[in-house]
């Protein structure tokens, strides 16, 4: 991530983080809108363990509506998001895109946009969009999936979660990966996160909703494969990221400062 790209993401993020604009006590309540790219390993209960790692005074209490495969003018259709978005009480919601529609259709990504965030608005939730990464065999598409987030995120006043910049930034790092073999982040169909993956997702949105560097935290991530029900994320069983590779994902999502 070069020293323009990461003013960048300086620019897409809030001045703090979402704790320390609401209210100073009780949890905080975060709606996930999205697919098998936050259900898979269990993304929301990583960014919980990580709060819970940091003493954090606001406990991180999700709840989820996440269909396989969903885009998010499927989630709109399907009756389950607009409802739970006006239940209330939320701090933030978090919408995550179906991996391919912002480059196949990204008008489409943009109006479902629109509507959700009008939606959270009503009930004074801020809007964090879950920016997701290129798949493993076709990095050069990142660029397309930021352009078409941030453009989402400036026409709703949303906060851009840069987690796809910080993936490809790690992939960088990585360099060759062996013929046969995958890139620490992807399951072996290149496109869903293993746990590492995951991790790298959580670090990125806990800075984001928390406004801390995720530093110093526990390597710990989740592993499974499960589409929960709409309502509160399951307890998954728990995975270690190996300590270098953790540092050096923490290293790269703490240089997006809030």
């Amino acid at each position: 991530m070069n020293r323009r790209r990461i003013a960048a993401l300086l620019l897409l993020l809030p001045a703090a983080g979402v704790a320390q604009h609401a209210a100073a006590n009780g949890p905080m309540r975060v709606l996930f809108i999205g697919n098998s790219y936050t259900y898979v390993n269990d993304l929301p209960m990583v960014i919980a363990d990580l709060a819970s790692a940091a003493h954090e005074t606001r406990p991180f209490k999700p709840d989820v509506v996440l269909v396989g495969g969903a885009t998010l003018e499927g989630q709109i259709a399907g009756h389950d998001a607009l409802p739970a978005i006006a239940r209330g009480g939320w701090d933030a919601i978090v919408l995550q895109e179906q991996s391919t529609r912002p480059i196949t259709d990204p008008d489409k990504m943009w109006r479902a946009v629109k509507t959700l965030a009008d939606a959270a608005k009503k009930v004074n939730a801020k809007v964090i969009l879950y920016e997701t990464w290129a798949r493993e065999a076709l990095p050069g598409t990142q660029d397309s999936l930021t352009h078409v987030y941030r453009k989402a995120a400036s026409d709703v006043h949303a906060v851009v979660a840069p987690v796809g910049e910080v993936w490809s930034e790690f992939r960088a790092q990585e360099g060759t990966i062996p013929a046969g073999t995958h890139s620490a982040l992807f399951r072996a169909d290149g496109s869903h996160p293993s746990p590492v993956g995951t991790y790298l997702a959580a670090t990125v949105l806990y800075q984001t909703l928390y406004g801390k560097s995720p530093v110093g935290l526990p390597a710990t991530t989740r592993n499974s494969f499960t589409q929960p029900p709409p309502g509160a994320a399951p307890d998954d069983p728990k995975d270690t990221v190996p300590a270098g590779l953790a540092r050096r994902i923490q290293e790269l999502a703490g240089k997006v400062k809030n």
